[in-house]
C-alpha cells in the first residue's frame, strides 16, 4: 500500500465536496499580477511528465539539510515512483544534480510481488525529513515508507531500520518529522496519519524513538471517537512557554498537543474548528513570522486558505486569515523564512501560484507573487539549497490539469537565468 498515494486519492475524491465557509477578503487574480516580483528567477526546474503515478511530487516537512554530513545542504525530492531523490548543487556548473536515488524498505521484494499481481508495488516516500534521529551527532533521512531510516555510510545511503506496525495494521502516514517532542534532549520520529481501513487500530500520531539500534514506539495520540487523519504535523514552541508542542489538523479541527510527562500522555487543546473539505487543515508551521521574538502558528487548508495564530497568554487568537478564491488548492504548500535576503521572514503560500507575505508592523502584506508555477502545488519549502547562505523556495505540483505536466521548481531572489 502506497500510503501517501492513498491519501492523495482521498484528496482527489473530495473534489466534488462543497466549498468551505471560511471568510476572507477576495483578491482577484488579475489584480495580483501587478505584485509579481521579477527578481525571483527559476534557478532549477524539472518536468516529470503527465503520468500521476510517476510525476506528482510529495511534501517533505524537512527536505532541506545536510543528509550526508559533508557540511553542505542537500534537497530531497520524492514522488509516486517509489524513489527519494537526493539533489545537490554543483557550484561550478551552476546546476542541481540528482546524485542519489534512495529506495524504501523491501523495495526489491515488493517489486517482485508486483510482477505476479501480489503487491501494489514499492512504497512511495510520501513524507520525509532530515535530522539526527539516532543521537550520534550526524543526520539521517527518515521517510514514511514503513517509517524507514537511511544513513550515509561514506559511500551510500544505507537502510538502518524501519517499523511496519502502522501499515500492517491498516493505517497510513503522509508525513513525518524529526524533533524532540518531549524535551528530553533526544530527537524522535513523529509520524502523522491515521487509519485507512475501517476499524484499524492506528492513531493519528505515532512517535518512535531510536533505541538499541531500532525504532521503538514511544508514544501515541489518538483522536478518540473519530477516524481522523493528520497530514502534516508541526513541531515547536507554539505558546512560547519554553516547552515543545505538536500541532496538527484532524477531522476538521486544529489541535495543539502538549506532552504531559507526569501522566505520559498528550494534553490536547482544540484552537479552531472548520467545515467541509476546503476547510480541512494540512500544514502546521511554528515560527516567528512577525519578528517579535515569539512564535506564531501558521496553518494551511485545502482552501486555498491560511490562518496565522498567536498565543496571547491565555489562548490562541487568529492574527491573520486569508483565502485566495478561484486559485488552486493550497494543501501543504506553506512555509516561513527569509526568501529575499532582507533579514525579515516571509510567509510563503502556494496555490497554483506562490504568494509571498511579510509583516509590516500591523498586518501581513502581500509583497510579491511568483506566477510561473501551475497545478495544485502542495509542495513548498524554504531553505538554503545551494549553500550560499541565502534561502531558496522549492515548489512542486501534486495535481495538474489534463494536458499539463507535473513540475518541480527552485526559485531564487535575484537569480537571472
Amino acid at each position: 500500500m502506497n500510503e501517501k498515494t492513498v491519501a492523495a486519492l482521498i484528496v482527489i475524491c473530495f473534489i466534488v465536496v462543497s466549498i468551505g465557509s471560511a471568510t476572507a477578503i477576495n483578491q482577484n487574480k488579475d489584480e495580483q499580477v501587478g505584485l509579481q516580483d521579477n527578481m525571483y528567477g527559476v534557478q532549477w526546474e524539472k518536468n516529470y511528465g503527465p503520468d500521476p503515478g510517476y510525476g506528482a511530487r510529495y511534501e517533505g516537512p524537512q527536505p532541506i539539510g545536510d543528509c550526508d554530513d559533508d557540511g553542505l545542504n542537500e534537497l530531497l525530492v520524492g514522488g509516486r515512483d517509489g524513489m527519494l531523490r537526493v539533489m545537490e548543487w554543483d557550484s561550478q556548473q551552476q546546476v542541481y544534480e540528482e546524485t542519489t536515488q534512495i529506495y524504501g524498505p523491501l523495495y526489491r521484494w515488493l517489486s517482485l510481488l508486483q510482477r505476479f499481481g501480489l503487491s501494489s508495488g514499492p512504497m512511495d516516500p510520501g513524507g520525509f525529513a532530515i535530522g539526527d534521529l539516532t543521537g550520534d551527532g550526524k543526520n539521517e533521512i527518515a521517510a514514511t515508507w514503513m517509517a524507514g531510516v537511511h544513513k550515509f555510510n561514506g559511500r551510500r545511503y544505507q537502510l538502518i531500520g524501519f517499523n511496519s506496525w502502522i501499515f500492517r495494521n491498516g493505517g497510513g502516514n503522509p508525513d513525518c518529522f524529526i524533533g524532540d517532542y518531549d524535551d528530553d534532549g533526544q530527537n524522535e520520529l513523529i509520524m502523522s496519519g491515521g487509519p485507512l481501513e475501517d476499524g484499524a487500530p492506528v492513531p493519528e500520531i505515532v512517535i518512535y524513538e531510536w533505541r538499541n539500534n531500532r525504532l521503538v514506539q514511544e508514544a501515541i495520540w489518538d483522536d478518540v471517537g473519530v477516524d481522523g487523519y493528520v497530514f502534516y504535523a508541526g513541531l515547536g514552541d507554539a505558546d512560547n512557554d519554553g516547552d515543545t508542542e505538536i500541532v496538527c489538523g484532524t477531522a476538521n479541527k486544529v489541535v495543539v498537543l502538549d506532552w504531559n510527562a507526569v501522566n505520559e500522555c498528550f494534553d490536547e487543546t482544540i484552537i479552531k474548528r472548520t467545515h467541509g473539505w476546503d476547510g480541512y487543515p494540512f500544514a502546521n508551521i511554528i515560527r516567528d513570522s512577525d519578528q517579535d521574538g515569539l512564535n506564531e502558528l501558521h496553518v494551511s487548508y485545502t482552501g486555498p486558505m491560511i490562518s496565522i495564530f498567536e498565543w496571547d497568554g491565555d489562548s490562541y487568537e487568529i492574527k491573520y486569515e486569508k483565502i485566495w478564491h478561484g486559485e488552486g488548492w493550497l494543501i501543504e504548500a506553506l512555509d516561513v523564512g527569509d526568501v529575499d535576503d532582507d533579514g525579515i521572514p516571509e510567509v510563503c503560500a502556494g496555490t497554483d501560484i506562490i504568494h509571498i507575505l511579510q509583516w509590516n508592523g500591523t498586518d501581513y502584506e502581500e509583497e510579491a507573487l511568483i506566477t510561473e508555477t501551475f497545478g495544485d502545488l502542495a509542495v513548498l519549502n524554504i531553505g538554503d539549497c545551494d549553500n550560499d547562505g541565502k534561502n531558496e523556495i522549492h515548489a512542486g505540483s501534486v495535481i495538474v490539469e489534463d494536458g499539463e505536466d507535473f513540475m518541480a521548481w527552485i526559485f531564487k531572489y535575484g537569480w537571472n537565468s
